[in-house]
């Protein structure tokens, strides 16, 4: 890989996205789809359109906030959700997906690295899922992909605000 490849690859999922999801409450141009109080955690769910189909198959992005209602310290996170479009699925756009991710954060969680024969067959069967859990102490997030034929395809990212810490303080770390 050249300097220049190497400058321009993305160091994690957002750089992947054309849409800064870190401002997604910049604009009132998302929408409260549902909320739910369950055992004392308060859940909410925004649904915002991406300007640009993402990633040749995300048209929105779902996030969904969780509070503690006993634990008022900071530590309640966030999940996003990218619900692909079907008619954008294909095994050319998911294999291209997986192999990005590949890139950025190596083998997954179940040791798998690029797309391969098993992952042409599970996305046959609509039953593919790959994840990849990133980070160590407090920053711990996960990107999970999942296609099913029940649920269809969706992008991922557990604990959000994790990620975006995690970001900061790699862009914080001194180059030597």
């Amino acid at each position: 890989m050249s300097l220049l490849n190497a400058a321009n690859k993305p160091k994690n999922i957002l750089e992947m996205l054309s849409f800064d999801l870190t401002k997604f409450f910049a604009d009132n141009d998302y929408c409260e789809i549902q909320s739910k109080d369950i055992e004392g955690v308060f859940m909410v769910e925004f649904e915002k359109e991406f300007p640009l189909v993402e990633l040749g198959m995300f048209e929105k992005v779902v996030f969904r906030l969780f509070n503690d209602k006993d634990n008022i310290n900071g530590s309640n996170h966030i999940n996003v959700t990218l619900p692909a479009n079907m008619r954008y699925v294909t095994k050319s756009n998911v294999k291209a997906l997986i192999d990005s991710l590949y890139s950025i954060y190596g083998y997954d969680d179940d040791r798998k690295g690029e797309w391969d024969e098993s992952d042409s067959q599970l996305f046959q069967a609509k039953d593919l899922e790959r994840q990849w859990t990133i980070g160590n102490d407090k920053c711990v997030y996960a990107v999970k992909l999942s296609y099913t034929e029940k649920h269809g395809l969706y992008l991922k990212i557990f604990f959000f605000n994790r990620l975006v810490e995690a970001i900061k303080k790699d862009d914080e770390q001194p180059y030597y």
